[in-house]
């Protein structure tokens, strides 16, 4: 003889919160107003390989027939049923229930589906008004949550929120608690629920649980879901070595949602200069089982969370961790609860439609599962589409760094080899330069009546000390040096001790007698700088002050005061500094692959040699 035979239908039940992931049952058994813990059973659908709907009823149906078919508590989830506060005048008994019916519509808004609600007195501050805490959901929302899990047939003695069930638990191990604040985050969804002295008095919940921290954390570990659970479950993402900046993000906006949620609580909810840092929060779920997560979320929040509190009740008489649910639900449908709010349709209380009811809903099950097995084909087809475009593009990504990585190696190699021959070719360049303005000032002296009494490399020209430093003149034969330097190096004369000493540039000095009176001499002077200047060779091309002259010239060729230097100053050219630390202009700009020079010449003869380089 069944047991289920021999007990009364209410003194025994199964409490049945059923999760995307896990299903979780609890049988309870009442004994003289005590309950005694008969069984509790987690059943993980990915764990077993139970990935359809069908694989997971039987399950369940196999689980019912051990236990001998007992009635079932079922809970639905938070974010299919809307729980509320309402304030209404102080009405008869018989009024009150009118206007709960109007405020239900009001909060259920328009639907196709009836509105299942219910409600209990709660305590009211004000003497004129009456509150009463209301629970309502659309029928349709209760009636698919049945059928899914196949449970038609089966002895539906209560239907309650997650919410409801969370207070009638907390209720049980906490007693004597004033204030506190639940959170409980499973698979799907975080709900929230604000209890002042064993009563809720606000409930709310956001779609963002455990598998949303999982499909996160598959996106940015680049993963799959199920290897992303176990990195979740067994390393600690948010403190020390192992912290993912990304996955800390996540958890963040997690967070500040739950903020959010707790802000709205204030406001819609009695008590509303309330302080949450003074307030006890509890927090229950799978998703707080994660290493480091309870640590961490204590840490940046400006409150506490702790865990879920123990019951008092002697081992064997409470339920494992992660059963808050579940327990809360066996301990409202056996009446244990101060705040019961029951969600059952009246033809489940009734029982006389029940079978016309299961007909419609086997329909409706059916005809979802097939939209659902066609979305599900479509969805699959469609991301294996997305999946191989990723794996091709991910391929000509890889493909392009690693000529670009060539690319940049050859660069610097051939950079290297430049960089090697860069003074050789600098000296070059700097011959080229010399000789060409000596061709130009040769040219210069067409038609002018002057001459050049001495023409040196600057370096050369300024390592002899200025005229005023002493009184003996240099030999002639030192003259040799200014002029052959740029080819065979400067021959260094014996050191000077010199202050203020000129800084020598790559270029020429060159001074010369232009004979006449004072105001023609000044003319063609300058008529001689204005030409040198509008060559694009020199950077500079000016006079030479007097303390800075050499008195390096012949006094045969000199006229005095009618004696000049001009200091021809070469411009800059790409081979003077080095070109290691450059960045390579023409990559990728479009321009070519050698940038412009700013130096075009002359060549020796006169005519256009268009760059500087060779």
């Amino acid at each position: 003889m069944s047991i289920a035979k021999v007990l009364p239908p209410m003194k025994r039940l199964l409490a049945l919160d059923a999760g995307q992931r896990r299903v979780k049952l609890l049988a309870l058994q009442s004994e003289f107003g005590r309950w005694r813990l008969l069984r509790q059973e987690m059943i993980d659908l990915q764990a077993d390989g139970l990935v359809s709907t069908d694989e997971a009823k039987a399950q369940l149906q196999s689980f019912l027939i051990e236990l001998g078919h007992p009635p079932i508590a079922l809970v639905l989830p938070q974010h299919l049923s809307i729980s509320q506060v309402i304030d209404l005048p102080v009405s008869p008994e018989d009024e009150v229930e009118r206007l709960v019916a109007e405020e239900a519509v009001k909060l259920g808004g328009v639907a196709d589906s009836r509105i299942v609600y219910d409600f209990v007195r709660a305590r009211s501050a004000h003497p004129e008004r009456q509150q009463f805490w209301v629970t309502l959901c659309q029928e349709s929302e209760i009636r698919q949550r049945i059928s899914t899990l196949g449970i038609e047939r089966e002895d539906i003695c209560e239907v309650t929120t997650t919410a409801n069930a969370l207070v009638a638990a907390f209720n049980q191990a906490r007693p004597q608690a004033r204030e506190a604040i639940l959170v409980h985050s499973g698979a799907q969804s975080t709900v929230l629920v604000r209890v002042q002295e064993g009563r809720a008095v606000y409930a709310s919940s956001f779609q963002m649980g455990g598998d949303f921290l999982t499909r996160s954390l598959a996106r940015v570990t680049h993963d799959s879901e199920e290897a992303a659970e176990t990195l979740k479950r067994t390393t600690d993402l948010l403190h020390g070595q192992t912290t993912l900046t990304t996955f800390v993000n996540i958890v963040d906006g997690w967070l500040a949602e739950l903020k959010r949620q707790l802000n709205e609580c204030l406001h819609q909810s009695p008590g509303a200069q309330l302080d949450f840092g003074s307030v006890d929060f509890y927090v229950s779920g799978g998703t707080f089982r994660q290493p480091g997560l309870l640590e961490y979320l204590s840490e940046s929040a400006r409150f506490t969370l702790q865990p879920w509190p123990s019951s008092p009740e002697p081992p064997g008489f409470a339920p494992e961790p992660g059963f808050e649910v579940a327990f809360g639900t066996a301990l409202q449908a056996l009446g244990k609860s101060p705040q019961p709010v029951s969600l059952l349709p009246d033809d489940y209380r009734r029982g006389w439609r029940k079978r016309l009811v299961r007909r419609r809903i086997e329909l409706a099950s059916l005809a979802l599962a097939a939209a659902c097995g066609l979305l599900l084909a479509i969805g699959t087809w469609q991301k294996m589409g997305v999946i191989n475009s990723k794996d091709a593009l991910l391929k000509k990504i890889t493909a392009a760094q690693e000529s670009l990585d060539a690319n940049t190696a050859l660069s610097a190699e051939l950079l290297l080899e430049f960089e090697s021959m860069r003074p050789l070719v600098a000296r070059q360049q700097n011959t080229i330069d010399v000789l060409a303005t000596f061709s130009l000032l040769q040219n210069s002296r067409s038609n002018q009546a002057f001459w050049y009494v001495l023409m040196a490399d600057q370096r050369s020209y300024f390592s002899f000390p200025p005229t005023g430093i002493s009184t003996n003149r240099v030999a002639r034969t030192n003259l040799i040096g200014p002029v052959l330097a740029p080819f065979i190096g400067p021959i260094e004369p014996n050191p000077v001790s010199l202050t203020n000493q000129p800084t020598a540039r790559p270029g020429i000095i060159a001074e010369i007698c232009v004979p006449g009176d004072g105001e023609k001499a000044r003319k063609v002077l300058g008529d001689l700088v204005s030409t040198l200047k509008q060559e694009p060779r020199f950077a500079k091309a000016d006079s030479l002050s007097e303390d800075l002259r050499r008195n390096l010239a012949d006094p045969k060729v000199v006229i005095p005061d009618r004696h000049f230097a001009l200091a021809l100053d070469f411009a800059e050219s790409d081979f003077d500094q080095p070109v290691m630390n450059r960045r390579i202009l023409a990559l990728g700009t479009g321009q070519g692959s050698r940038p412009s020079n700013p130096r075009d010449r002359t060549s020796v003869n006169g005519s256009s040699n268009g760059s500087r380089k060779p």
